[in-house]
């Protein structure tokens, strides 16, 4: 287990890295398949849900706004995009800490429905910007069916280990 101060400072290197592997994880998948089916791994976003369960909002927010930040400007040369979609992401999952018993089940849902708004959500603005042009024929069974089973799979394989690691066990569990 990582202390609470410590986790503190490596949330940031943490997350950059993350986003670093979703995108060779998701370009590996969309090369074993010829292209014809894209994963989209979101292993930053699973530890994003694990993280806001033991450190401060404001400083997630502020981290998940300067990684949507860098994020846009990697991959889409547009700022704003993914520095609208991960705060938001990030006050979705405090909201429901707030309102809903957090357990395994409700972590479940909380991922599935938060990367089905990550992609639906990035795809809508993009849309309006202009960035792309993707048919509802290839969205929905090529991108977001083979994503949330990618990220479900990763949610059932990783979720212990990750909780264990990064928040310990429940007793220890105190908000930075």
């Amino acid at each position: 287990m990582i202390t609470r101060t410590t986790l503190k400072y490596i949330t940031p290197f943490l997350l950059f890295f993350l986003f670093l592997l979703d995108a060779h994880i998701t370009r590996i998948i969309a090369s074993l398949t010829d292209n014809v089916y894209v994963a989209n791994a979101h292993l930053a976003l699973l530890v994003l849900l694990i993280l806001s369960r033991v450190i401060d909002e404001r400083f997630l927010l502020g981290t998940s706004l300067f990684l949507g930040i860098l994020y846009d400007l990697y991959y889409i040369g547009v700022i704003g995009i993914y520095a609208v979609i991960f705060p938001l992401l990030v006050l979705l999952f405090y909201l429901f800490k707030k309102t809903i018993q957090q357990n395994i089940l409700t972590l479940f849902f909380t991922i599935v429905i938060s990367v089905t708004l990550f992609e639906l959500i990035s795809l809508l603005l993009q849309s309006v910007f202009g960035l792309t042009g993707i048919s509802g024929d290839f969205f929905v069974p090529r991108y977001l069916g083979p994503t949330l089973l990618f990220n479900i799979l990763t949610f059932v394989i990783l979720i212990f280990p990750l909780e264990k690691i990064l928040i310990g066990p429940p007793e220890e569990n105190l908000d930075l």
